[in-house]
C-alpha cells in the first residue's frame, strides 16, 4: 500500500509565508511626511499695525492772542503842518533852507519802544483767520536837530509821544514746514498818537534857551504788514513769533502858544501863536506772542 503523502511540508511552507509585517507600511507613511515634518510652521500673520494719526487740520473757533514785542521807529522829520507858508497863525519853520542848505524842519527818530498788544481772532478754515488786535506804545522818545536859521549847527530837538491803534487783521496760514507754521498777515485800523510838548533847544543863543510847541493828540489811519512763524506748544496753545511793519499815520502840535525862553533877555519867558506842526510816524518790529484757540 503506497504511503500517503505526507502534508507536512506544506503545513511548513505555509509557515513561512508570513504576511508583511505592518510596520513597513507605518515607516513608510512616516517617510513621507518627514518633507512636511522637516518643512517650519508657517508664521501667523502679523497683525496689522494701527494707521498713524494724521496731523489735524486747526478746528475753526474763536482764539485770544497776548504779547509783547519792541519796535524800532523810522527815520522823522518834523514840518510845518499848516504849510510853510502860514502866516495867521505864522509858521513855526516857515519857507526856504536853512544854514545847512536843507529845507527848515527838525530831523531826527524816535527811539526803540516796548508794545503792548491784545488780540480776539476767529478762525475760518486751516489756512484762514482774522483778529481784532489793539496795540500799545506807551512811550516813544524822539531825538533830533532843527536848522534854523543864525542859530548855530547845534539846536537839539526831543519830545515824548505814545501812540494806540486797534486793526483789524486777516492772516493766511502757509503750509507747515518741520512743525512750525508760516504766516502772513495785514491790517487796516485807527490810531490815536499823543505828542507831548515838542523842545527845540539852542545852546548858541544862551544856555537855557528853548521854544516849546504846545501839546496834541490826533487820530490817523494805520495799517501795518507781518510775517512770522507759529510753533504749537499743545493743542490749543500756540507760540507766535512774528516781524511786523507799522504806519501810525502822524503825531502832531496843534496851532496854540508856544512858550519862548530867553534867559538873557527881559522877559526871559514868553508866549507866542504859532502855527501846528506834524510828523509821520513808521515803526518796524518783533513782536511775540501767545495764542490760546477755544
Amino acid at each position: 500500500m503506497a504511503a500517503r503523502p505526507s502534508l507536512q511540508p506544506c503545513r511548513q511552507g505555509a509557515r513561512h509565508r508570513q504576511r508583511p509585517p505592518l510596520a513597513l507600511p507605518a515607516a513608510g507613511l512616516l517617510l513621507s511626511l518627514l518633507p512636511a515634518l522637516a518643512m517650519p510652521a508657517a508664521a501667523e500673520p502679523a497683525a496689522p499695525e494701527p494707521a498713524r494719526a494724521l496731523p489735524q487740520a486747526p478746528a475753526a473757533g474763536a482764539y485770544l492772542r497776548l504779547g509783547g514785542g519792541l519796535d524800532w521807529p523810522d527815520a522823522s522829520v518834523i514840518r510845518d503842518g499848516d504849510g510853510c507858508a502860514s502866516i495867521q497863525p505864522p509858521a513855526l519853520f516857515g519857507c526856504g533852507a536853512g544854514d545847512d542848505g536843507r529845507s527848515l524842519a527838525a530831523r531826527g527818530s524816535f527811539q526803540q519802544t516796548p508794545v503792548l498788544e491784545a488780540g480776539l481772532g476767529y478762525r475760518f478754515s486751516p489756512w484762514l483767520r482774522a483778529e481784532a488786535l489793539l496795540s500799545w506804545r506807551p512811550q516813544l522818545d524822539y531825538s533830533g536837530q532843527s536848522n534854523f536859521i543864525g542859530a548855530g549847527t547845534d539846536q537839539p530837538v526831543s519830545a515824548a509821544a505814545s501812540s494806540l491803534a486797534g486793526f483789524g487783521v486777516a492772516y493766511v496760514d502757509l503750509p507747515r514746514l518741520a512743525g512750525v507754521q508760516p504766516f502772513l498777515g495785514a491790517g487796516l485800523g485807527v490810531a490815536r498818537n499823543r505828542l507831548r510838548s515838542v523842545t527845540y533847544s539852542f545852546p548858541l543863543i544862551s544856555a537855557g534857551a528853548t521854544t516849546s510847541t504846545p501839546e496834541g493828540s490826533s487820530s490817523d489811519l494805520a495799517w501795518l504788514l507781518t510775517a512770522g512763524l507759529s510753533v504749537p506748544l499743545s493743542e490749543r496753545l500756540s507760540l507766535d513769533v512774528a516781524y511786523r511793519f507799522t504806519d501810525l499815520g502822524s503825531l502832531t502840535s496843534p496851532s496854540g502858544a508856544a512858550e519862548v525862553v530867553r534867559p538873557t533877555r527881559i522877559p526871559s519867558r514868553r508866549t507866542i501863536p504859532i502855527a501846528s506842526t506834524s510828523t509821520d510816524l513808521q515803526t518796524q518790529g518783533l513782536q511775540v506772542g501767545l495764542r490760546y484757540a477755544f
